[in-house]
Formats: C-alpha cells, structure tokens, sequence
C-alpha cells in the first residue's frame, strides 16, 4: 500500500562517466537545514580543499532528483532514505555515499504533530478517525510516524493520511481540511500559530537516534569508477560535520543563505545532528517499517547500498 511507482521519462542509462582526475561533481541538494554539511562544505571550501569542484544544480521532488541522477545529470543527490529503498526495490541501483541530519533527542521538537483549534488530539488513541497531513506518504517523517502509532497500539488504518506539500502546511491546517499535520520546524511553528492550535506530540522523542532524514545517494555505476572522488567527499562532510558543531551561529547564517531561512527563524530550532557517515543499523530499521506498512515488499541488502 502507498508503495510509489518510479517511472522515469527517458533513458535510463547513465551518461558517460568522466576520467577519475575529473573532480568536478554536479549535486542536487534541496533547500533543507538537514543537509547543512552540503552547505559547510561549500561555503566554508573544504570541498575545494579536498580537491572537488562541487556545483549544486536545482532540485525538484525526490523521484525528480533520482531521474537527474539515473540520467547523469548529477552525480550525487540527497534524498529520503524511504526513497532511496523505494528505488532501489524498483530496479534503480542506488548507493550511500553519506548522511548528515540524523534524529536525536536534542532535535526532538523540531518535528511534531500540528493540531488546528477545536480538535480534541489529547492522547494518541484520540487520531482513530482523524485526517492527517503528512509532508509525503511513504517519506522519512510519514514512516517514521506510522513507527510511533504501532508503538502506541495505534492502528494507521484507523487514520486518514493526506498528502500536503511543505509550503501549503499551514494553509491546509487553518483552512480544516484536516484535523492535524506531520511537519518539522519552520513548518510546525507557522501551522500551530496561524490555525490557534497546538503542538500534540512530539513523537520523535520516541523515535530511535541516528535514523538520517536524508541520503546523499550515487549510481552503483559512477560509485564503482570514482571511489577517490567519494572518499574525498566524505572527508569534506566529515569536517563539515565538525565545523558545525564548534560554530553554530555561523553554520546558522551558511544554512539561512542556502535555504533561503531567516536567520531569525533558524536561531530559534536546534539544529540538525550531523552525523556523516552511514549505518546499516538505521536502513534496517526503515526498511522493516516500510515492509510493515506495505511500502516494500522485498527484502533488500541494505549492507550492499553502503559505497565502500
């Protein structure tokens, strides 16, 4: 149920790969605080310092950036590891390169349940028959909820999900076609304000740690022939990593310029837990979410999508 269809326009050979001295790398990073090491390390030039010239191209939905990608594109793009899964099963050959925005207690309230002013959402039993909006069904935030309702003996058969697109949260929430919604901050804080509401839950309190929000994802191919191009990526992001944790207020400002954030919004969110480097452990986890949900039906080496 849910499972997404990934029909790509076109051809799905990949482009030529270019010579191993060739470190010029096209991303597509979507405009997200969850992947800010992207944003360190160019900003901050420790892509240039380990011999990359990285260009970030624009980016659209997450199976709009697995087709540029499958095209060539772009080399390397950060999507939702529900996607990631979703594709692979399909037949795309998909591999990690890194991660950078990861669940963590400290970021706990930077994600929750919106609820609008007048309906009654006290506990979680209290969703049986209720409408929820959901930034994507079958995405990281969707199945990472749909995981708190079964730890809560809450059946999502018993709920009504609908799609809303980030940028019509609030709206949608106000408006009463739904009861409450999934959403992370700036989001969360704009539908509880503009619909006289509420945070309900802060269900990814309750949610394991070091699950990534997103994936930078390459070809299985273009991995095999650039793995010095992927090491030094990873070094990059490593140090981005580290530089984040020792600047946040300037961290804040290379998001806000990249996002398009202000400042002002992003000073009052934790920032996201950056953690690089990959781990099977959290694609388990997703995946036997996604096959309990019906999402996917194929058990996959999830051990075989990490790039060496």
């Amino acid at each position: 149920m849910f499972k997404r269809a990934f029909i790509i326009a076109g051809t799905f050979a990949v482009a030529t790969i270019p010579a191993l001295a060739d470190t010029k790398i096209a991303i597509g990073t979507p405009p997200i605080a969850e992947v800010e090491a992207a944003f360190v390390a160019k900003d901050e030039g420790l892509f240039d310092k380990n011999g990359l010239q990285v260009e970030f191209l624009p980016t659209g939905s997450n199976q709009t950036l697995v087709a540029s990608l499958v095209a060539g594109s772009h080399q390397i793009v950060a999507v939702s590891p529900t996607v990631l899964l979703q594709a692979v099963e399909s037949g795309i050959d998909l591999v990690v390169v890194a991660n950078c925005g990861v669940t963590a207690p400290r970021t706990a309230k930077n994600v929750g349940l919106a609820v609008r002013e007048g309906v009654a959402i006290e506990k979680p039993e209290d969703l049986v028959g209720k409408k929820v909006g959901t930034p994507s069904i079958g995405g990281t935030l969707d199945i990472l909820f749909r995981q708190w309702l079964k730890q809560k003996n809450v059946s999502e058969k018993s709920i009504t999900f609908i799609e809303v697109p980030i940028p019509n949260t609030a709206d949608v929430l106000k408006g009463g076609t739904i009861d409450a919604i999934i959403a992370g901050q700036p989001s969360l804080g704009r539908a509880v304000a503009q619909s006289n509401g509420k945070v309900a839950f802060n269900f990814m309190s309750e949610i394991p740690a070091d699950l990534p929000y997103t994936t930078f994802v390459a070809t299985r191919e273009w991995a095999k022939a650039n793995t010095a191009t992927i090491a030094s990526f990873r070094t990059a992001f490593a140090q981005a990593a580290d530089f984040i944790g020792k600047n946040e207020d300037k961290t804040r400002a290379i998001v806000s310029k990249y996002t398009r954030l202000p400042v002002e919004v992003l000073s009052k969110i934790e920032l996201p837990e950056c953690k690089p480097t990959p781990k099977v452990s959290a694609l388990d986890y997703l995946q036997k979410a996604m096959q309990e949900g019906g999402m996917l039906s194929s058990k996959i080496d999830t051990a075989g999508l990490i790039a060496p």
